[in-house]
């Protein structure tokens, strides 16, 4: 499959000074990080980096930064917004600064219904001249989950080259992947949510991740060894697999998971100040859960 989002796709955090000012230098070093570590893509300023909360000069700079830090690498701009008009506009400036592709929840005030899922879309393709998409299917968050006839019409009509789909819902049927797939066929199926792709689901055509930014030589180990089959036994990957899913499980328990992520990138060696949509700050003892597991990182 040819596709701007196979493999391993990083979703770093978008770190902050001390005063609330995106740290461009430390954005740099966790993309470079992750482009030296073997990822296969960075997307930048979707959920894992805090998009929405930036202005228009403060995302092209973070884009333009995570380009020339990840080198051939492609980076990937979320472009959420509250209206077809920002949308749009977070699009083209996106593809201006260098993005090889970008990441789009069908996003409103109001959930959206198919058509205007497919006006959106549509909308969102002139505008970026044809720059790939990838649907990013948040059904909890947005009321609204993809159907595989949606995608299938997305495709069709060159909207969408991917979907970054939740690998683990309560009410999610079992074969989700490959009923996408065949509605689809060009499109890759991308899976989303650390507890789910640590713990064993499987490798698809991508894995969609904020923890690989923030550990990405344990990320891209675990991919290559899902990838491989259980045969290639590769016991430095089920050590990775084992540390990551328990630092993503304690990441989910908070109930803050990008505030949880500033945590854990300042427990790794990364400077960051909260987000600043944290309102409430984590517990003690979520802190401290977090400090025992990165604390038990195994040995590179």
């Amino acid at each position: 499959m040819t596709s701007a989002f196979t493999g391993l796709l990083a979703y770093p955090i978008t770190p902050l000074g001390a005063g609330g000012d995106v740290d461009l230098d430390a954005l740099e070093g966790l993309v470079g990080r992750a482009a030296a570590a073997g990822v296969d893509g960075v997307t930048v300023l979707a959920t894992s980096g805090a998009g929405v909360s930036f202005d228009d000069a403060e995302r092209d700079a973070v884009v333009r930064v995570a380009v020339a830090a990840a080198g051939t690498t492609p980076v990937h701009v979320g472009v959420a917004g509250e209206s077809a008009h920002r949308v749009t506009g977070r699009a083209r400036a996106a593809v201006a600064a260098g993005a090889a592709g970008l990441v789009l929840p069908p996003f409103s005030y109001l959930p959206l219904d198919d058509a205007e899922v497919r006006g959106l879309f549509a909308r969102v393709g002139a505008a970026a001249a044809g720059a790939p998409a990838c649907f990013y299917n948040k059904p909890v968050q947005l009321g609204l989950d993809v159907s595989p006839a949606l995608l299938a019409d997305l495709a069709a009509d060159g909207s969408v080259v991917a979907v970054k789909d939740p690998a683990s819902l309560p009410s999610r049927p079992a074969g989700r992947v490959a009923e996408l797939r065949a509605a689809a066929p060009g499109v890759a199926v991308g899976l989303s949510g650390d507890p789910a792709l640590a713990g064993g689901t499987e490798a698809a055509d991508a894995w969609h991740t904020g923890l690989a930014a923030l550990a990405p030589a344990e990320y891209v180990a675990v991919r290559a060894a899902r990838v491989a089959g259980p045969e290639a036994g590769d016991g430095g990957a089920q050590a990775a697999a084992a540390w990551l899913l328990d630092l993503a499980r304690a990441v989910a328990a908070t109930g803050r998971a990008v505030t949880a992520l500033h945590a854990v990138a300042v427990l790794l060696g990364t400077p960051t100040a909260p987000p600043r949509d944290a309102l409430v700050p984590l517990t003690a003892a979520d802190e401290a859960a977090l400090r025992d597991v990165v604390a038990g990182r195994p040995a590179s």
